[in-house]
């Protein structure tokens, strides 16, 4: 099974080989990880973050892996993440003036997430 990191984000770009990069905004990382949960991808990482924060950011990093057949699980979550931030940011505005700082607090989630997966799939 192979993770795939997929990502708006330069700073994850920058550090990971494994990331799919996506030109765009949240929405856009969302979308991508749904279509590729129909090809067979499930989620390590949430698609929506702990911090009602950062669902304002423009910035979003998912990890996901390979799998040798379909995670309903996971096209459930995705299509429910995707309403949701739908939701939630239709009378809301991105936030596009703190890039750099979403940048390093998604990093950072990212980096958190390979190495809880890493752990728990060691045993």
């Amino acid at each position: 099974m192979s993770i795939e990191i997929v990502s708006n984000n330069s700073l994850v770009k920058e550090k990971y080989e494994n990331v799919i990069f996506v030109e765009g905004d949240y929405i856009d990382v969302l979308v991508s990880c749904r279509d590729l949960i129909h090809k067979g991808y499930s989620l390590i990482s949430h698609p929506l973050p702990a911090s009602i924060r950062m669902v304002f950011s423009s910035i979003r990093s998912i990890v996901l892996e390979k799998n040798s057949s379909f995670d309903e699980e996971s096209a459930l979550i995705i299509e429910d993440s995707i309403e949701k931030y739908r939701l939630t940011m239709k009378n809301r505005k991105v936030d596009y003036r703190n890039v750099k700082d979403y940048e390093f607090v998604d990093l950072m989630l990212v980096e958190s997430a390979i190495e809880e997966h890493r752990v728990l799939t060691s045993f």
